[in-house]
């Protein structure tokens, strides 16, 4: 059976997700089964967190929950029970995520945190690719050719969208940058602060505000180029933009995995 922490903690990993699902929907244009997922993780939580409350309130009410953290064995309680050889002393009880290595292995957290900054600039590649030439091609609809589209965007618009584009460039490059700080820090406090879950985590938000910063760049290029185009056209999504935005999504649901603190028991 499990703990009452453990319920908690699933019904509040849950409802964390929840709305990530429902992004997830809004990024997929519309699409159906991430409204569902969220949903369903909605309910799922609030079945959860209801049955971390209910048994809880279970284990208060029966002298459990005390007995259980004062060290009390219940089956010895009462006017007949032996006394103690010695006083019984409280047992300290921390909740905190537990740590597998105490002290981890700072060699591993660096190359774990430049494989992630290594990764982030991949994405970063990926993300100015599709924004600086799959996004232009999908909305000129196959009827134009890269340079066409280029020659006929207007020159402040395209000046504009360039503008925003190598902002957002910089701004991600600079948060790679940090997440190698992070990896390369060299002190004892670093090394125990900065667990490699810790670090992936880091690097999994850093990535996710790379991606949700894209937006600018994203809509200055689908509200300037449709007007500038010999033909009727509109805002559209290309795959890797699809992509691309998914990618964020699921960034942040593995940070918040990663992240929310698992209430088990300590070894006594």
């Amino acid at each position: 059976m499990r703990t009452t922490g453990q319920l908690f903690r699933w019904g509040l990993t849950s409802l964390l997700l929840a709305p990530l699902a429902f992004l997830s929907a809004f990024v997929a244009g519309g699409e159906p089964a991430f409204a569902w997922l969220g949903l369903a993780l909605v309910l799922l939580g609030g079945v959860l967190n209801a049955a971390a409350v209910v048994r809880g309130v279970k284990r208060i009410g029966s002298g459990a929950l005390m007995a259980d953290l004062d060290g009390v064995d219940l089956a010895q309680v009462g006017p007949d029970a032996p006394r103690p050889a010695e006083p019984i002393v409280p047992r300290q009880r921390i909740i905190f995520p537990p740590e597998p290595d105490p002290l981890p292995d700072p060699g591993l957290r660096r190359r774990v945190g430049l494989g992630a900054a290594a990764a982030l600039l991949g994405l970063i590649a990926v993300g100015a690719y599709t924004l600086a030439v799959e996004q232009p091609l999908v909305i000129a609809q196959g009827m134009l050719t890269l340079d066409e589209v280029y020659a006929a965007w207007g020159a402040a618009s395209r000046i504009g969208f360039t503008i925003t584009l190598g902002i957002w460039v910089l701004l991600s490059l600079a948060v790679v940058l940090g997440v190698a700080v992070l990896a390369l820090l060299p002190s004892i406090a670093a090394d125990q602060l900065l667990t490699v879950r810790r670090m992936l985590a880091a690097a999994c938000i850093a990535g996710s505000a790379i991606v949700v910063a894209a937006v600018f760049p994203y809509v200055s290029i689908g509200i300037s180029l449709p007007d500038d185009l010999p033909f009727v056209a509109s805002g559209a999504q290309s795959t890797g933009s699809l992509l691309f935005g998914l990618t964020g999504v699921a960034l942040s649901a593995t940070a918040i995995l990663l992240t929310v603190p698992d209430w088990r028991r300590r070894p006594r």
